[in-house]
């Protein structure tokens, strides 16, 4: 089982309110092989939100030494560090292996992250979810990852060879988790009881995005029988987003 950054799914979940789809997780995803999370909002961000960067390394900023700002200056630490432990809490509720997440995020990069001057500048580093999950032992991808061409005889740099590693380590993966039943999240919709009101509102408001932007439900009861939710509480959600 796969734990995939939603928005690599075509969720529209990213900090700008759109999406990063990528068919193959999307393939995934569809064929119940993986199940999808947005970190920045089980942390309790909305969406749309400023742009975030972190100003030190990730691991200083697991540590408390560093912090997540936005464009604005404003400190979302805490939201990123909530939202990597409940990526955690999930991924471990499903016996997620690996991880598909967003190169660059501060949240899902892998290899590389902004450097916190937003200036566009991109260095070595992960987000914090990922170093969370790898530290944990779950095996993390990008989804550049997934793209790139390991019948490349020479790879002119340090990150072009890491990414064929790690896509050979995906193919791998890919193999051994073809016989994996699909897990079906709203089965554990009870714990939801124990989220703090912010994140539990963000994580009902993308699993009604799952049923209605992939699954293409469109009738409000179709859309709670997929999701675990009441009618009364889909209803309430898509008249906010109206």
């Amino acid at each position: 089982m796969y734990i995939i950054s939603a928005c690599l799914c075509g969720v529209n979940c990213k900090y700008s309110g759109k999406d990063n789809l990528n068919e193959r997780c999307l393939k995934l995803f569809k064929e119940g092989k993986a199940v999808l999370v947005c970190p920045e909002q089980l942390g309790g961000l909305p969406t749309p939100r400023n742009p975030v960067e972190l100003n030190s390394s990730v691991q200083e900023v697991v540590e408390g030494k560093g912090r997540a700002l936005s464009n604005l200056g404003e400190d979302v630490t805490k939201q990123f560090l909530d939202g990597a432990y409940e990526t955690l809490k999930i991924a471990n509720q499903v016996g997620a292996t690996n991880a598909i997440l967003k190169e660059a995020s501060p949240s899902c990069g892998c290899n590389f992250v902004y450097d916190g001057t937003f200036t566009g500048n991109k260095i070595k580093g992960k987000g914090v979810t990922a170093y969370i999950l790898e530290k944990e032992g779950i095996s993390v991808f990008s989804d550049e990852d997934l793209e790139v061409d390991n019948n490349k005889l020479v790879y002119l740099n340090e990150y072009d060879r890491e990414k064929a590693r790690k896509r050979k380590l995906f193919r791998q993966s890919e193999q051994s988790e073809y016989e994996e039943e699909y897990f079906d999240l709203t089965e554990n919709i009870a714990d939801m009881s124990e989220l703090p009101p912010k994140v539990e509102e963000n994580v009902k408001k993308l699993m009604i995005s799952l049923a209605h932007d992939l699954m293409g439900f469109e009738e409000v009861d179709e859309i709670a029988e997929a999701t675990g939710l009441s009618i009364e509480e889909v209803q309430e959600i898509l008249n906010e987003d109206e």
